[in-house]
C-alpha cells in the first residue's frame, strides 16, 4: 500500500464534484414541478450545497484514512502538509471556468443558450439561480454580477477538503471511539 499520487487525488476530488453536481441537477429537476415557489427553491439550495461539499469532504476524507494507515504502518514518514488544501483550490478553479463563461456571455452575448449547460454542469447552482429568477434559457435578462454570485457558491470548496482530510487522518469520525471512549 502506497501513498496515491497527487493527479488521481485531484481526479478523484474532481470525480465527487462532478457527482455532487449531477446528483444536484437530478435532484433540481426533480423538484421542477415546485421550481415557481421561491422558498421551495432555497431549501433545495441548501441541501444541494450540503449534497455537493459533502462529497467534495468525503473524497479528502477516505484519503485522510488511508494516509492515517500508511503513517501507523510506518509506510511514511508523515503527512505532506497543504495537500488537499491545494487540490481544493484547483477544484475551485475548476468550477469557476463554467461561471466565468457564463459572465463573459452575460456581459457580452456571445454564445446563445449557453445557460442550459451551465445548469447541468453547475448543478449545486441550479436551484439559486431559479430562486433568483434566471428561469429561462436566454441570458438577455440576466444582470452579469449574477455568475459571480454563482461562483461564490464553490468558495468553501478549499476549506471541505482541507477539513475532511484532517478529519479522516484524525480518525474523529470513528463510532468506537465516539460511542465507548472512557470519560
Amino acid at each position: 500500500m502506497q501513498r496515491k499520487p497527487f493527479w488521481k487525488l485531484l481526479l478523484l476530488g474532481i470525480g465527487y464534484m462532478v457527482l455532487g453536481n449531477i446528483m444536484s441537477t437530478v435532484m433540481t429537476v426533480a423538484a421542477s414541478v415546485v421550481a415557481d415557489i421561491p422558498l421551495i427553491m432555497i431549501i433545495l439550495f441548501i441541501f444541494t450545497v450540503f449534497i455537493f461539499y459533502s462529497l467534495c469532504f468525503t473524497a479528502a476524507f477516505k484519503d485522510g484514512q488511508r494516509e492515517r494507515l500508511l503513517v501507523k504502518n510506518h509506510r511514511v514518514e508523515g503527512v505532506i502538509k497543504g495537500r488537499w488544501t491545494i487540490i481544493g483550490i484547483i477544484m475551485l478553479l475548476i468550477m469557476c471556468i463554467p461561471s466565468v463563461i457564463l459572465f463573459i456571455d452575460a456581459s457580452v452575448r456571445l454564445f446563445d443558450g449557453y445557460l442550459i449547460p451551465y445548469r447541468m454542469l453547475c448543478g449545486m447552482i441550479y436551484p439559486l439561480a431559479l430562486a433568483m429568477g434566471v428561469n429561462y434559457s436566454e441570458i438577455t435578462g440576466m444582470p452579469p454580477y449574477f455568475a459571480l454570485i454563482f461562483m461564490a457558491c464553490y468558495i468553501l470548496i478549499p476549506l471541505a477538503t482541507t477539513i475532511g482530510f484532517n478529519i479522516g487522518f484524525k480518525d474523529r469520525l470513528n463510532p468506537d471511539k465516539i460511542m465507548y471512549e472512557k470519560r
